[in-house]
């Protein structure tokens, strides 16, 4: 009679576990909750915060979807001690190549007409910076759609700013880019100098960054040493009657 009873009971206990299991079965990681997130429609409109650098000058943007324009914004984001921000779009690109140089296409094709694809990235001003730079991979030998409907969007907020242009490719230029960027930001001031690493140059990168850098007058800022006085400030001359005698003051307590 008692085992009859505990058939029942541990039926209901395994149905209790399965419930409280979750549709897929695995427990959620640290820092998951069941509910899904909606970071982007939770946060609006709200500009996004740079990573920060020691130096406030300047401010690198970039856009990548292999990684190889973000290498290249690290490069310059550690050499210059400076904020960095990444735009991105509001839907992410597919890992499929294909797919992804189809979608490419037809965003192009949509700026052409004036219609810019979404992206989840936007800055509040850019008032304490002297030059931004703006990163990005040439798609179909033009700037990469997300940088595009950044710089537009935030036009009126570049104008009078300078801006220096970066760029990954496999071998395509970036003169049409560089006419774009124009375009998109009128009232800024688009430096003539700009930087393509091509996929045959790209393992030249450390090299040519710095030069670049230099180039453009793009400096990292050196902490100011501290005033020191001279040598000559430590020597006393005291003298007596006819005699003078020059002592060295040493730095101790007495």
């Amino acid at each position: 009679m008692k085992k009859l009873l505990w058939i029942p009971l541990l039926s209901v206990a395994l149905l209790s576990v399965a419930a409280c299991g979750g549709d897929g079965g695995e427990p959620f990681a640290p820092g998951q909750s069941g509910a899904s997130e909606r970071p982007d429609e939770e946060n609006g409109d709200k500009p996004d915060t740079p990573a920060l650098g020691d130096s406030g000058r300047y401010l690198v943007l970039y856009a990548s979807r292999t990684g190889n324009t973000e290498r290249v914004a690290q490069l310059i984001q550690a050499t210059l001690d400076c904020d960095m921000l990444e735009v991105e779009p509001q839907e992410p690109y597919d890992n499929d190549y294909n797919a992804m140089l189809e979608r490419a296409q037809e965003e192009l094709a949509a700026i052409r007409q004036g219609n810019f694809p979404p992206v989840k990235t936007s800055m509040e001003n850019f008032d304490d910076y002297d030059i931004v730079f703006v990163g990005y991979p040439i798609w179909y030998g033009s700037m990469a759609t997300p940088m595009q409907t950044f710089l537009h969007t935030h036009a009126s907020k570049l104008a009078g700013k300078r801006i220096a242009l970066f760029a990954t490719s496999g071998s395509s230029g970036i003169s049409a880019s560089v006419s774009e960027a124009r375009n998109l930001c009128p009232d800024a001031t688009i430096i003539d100098r700009t930087l393509l690493l091509t996929s045959e140059s790209l393992s030249q990168m450390a090299t040519r960054v710095p030069v670049w850098l230099d180039e453009i007058g793009a400096s990292r800022e050196e902490p100011e040493e501290p005033d020191t006085p001279a040598a000559t400030s430590l020597k006393a001359s005291i003298t007596v009657g006819d005699r003078t005698i020059t002592a060295t003051m040493e730095d101790n307590a007495a």
